[in-house]
């Protein structure tokens, strides 16, 4: 009984020792922006107190802790109606915001508590907005006018961007996270603009391209689980 107590003992010592083996080939870490959560709940407009990427989550996969293979997405999805004065129906607009990037990342410098890394990725992003207005104007003696108006804008955009990152280690498994990235991106929008009035539709559709460099400080925060 000694004996068969004293070999499971041994295999699980061995077991723990395994999996706190810091030489494992792969390490996976995901991540989650903080910042931009806790001002979600706070606030009903986030973004504009504090500048955030915008990457909600992110996913990164390391070779020996050195080199790795990263992920980050983004996706936001919004509906208002405005109450207007003097108008039966209300404004709505409705938002869907698509981010995301893929990379690589580099550990140039790791201690036990701090880790600095350098990137490069691909960017990628898709913006869809459309409102609808609808008016009703009379002038006497002419008969009533309904005047609905459709607007419609579609943003896509591409690039790159590179740059350092800090990681905090707090505990073997839980890390805090900071970046400040220099992104460029060319984006291209179709806009469309319908105008029904009391029956006779009018459309307008524009294309614009513009591309703009931007460089994100530090304020984005994410919590990072590795394992």
């Amino acid at each position: 009984m000694k004996k068969a107590t004293a070999t499971i003992v041994v295999f699980l010592i061995g077991g723990l020792l395994k999996a706190q083996d810091t030489t494992k080939l792969l390490n996976h870490e995901i991540g989650f922006n903080t910042v931009l959560l806790i001002k979600q709940v706070v606030s009903n407009s986030p973004t504009l107190t504090l500048p955030q990427l915008p990457y909600s989550v992110f996913y990164n996969i390391y070779y020996k802790d050195r080199v790795g293979l990263r992920l980050g997405a983004g996706f936001s999805s919004s509906y208002s109606e405005t109450e207007i004065p003097g108008q039966q129906l209300p404004r709505t607009t409705d938002k869907v915001d698509l981010n995301l990037r893929i990379g690589g990342s580099y550990n140039f410098v790791k201690s036990k508590r701090i880790i600095l890394n350098c990137f490069a990725d691909y960017v990628f992003e898709n913006i869809k907005s459309e409102t609808a207005n609808t008016a009703t104007t009379q002038v006497f003696p002419n008969p009533r006018q309904i005047i609905t108006t459709e607007t419609s804008e579609t943003t896509r955009g591409e690039g790159a961007q590179a740059g350092v990152g800090i990681k905090l280690n707090i505990h073997k498994y839980i890390s805090l996270y900071a970046e400040l990235p220099v992104t460029y991106v060319t984006r291209v929008s179709h806009s469309r603009i319908l105008i029904n009035d009391t029956g006779e539709e009018e459309e307008s559709v524009s294309t614009s391209r513009v591309s703009t460099a931007q460089v994100f400080l530090p304020t984005t925060v994410y919590l990072v689980l590795r394992f």
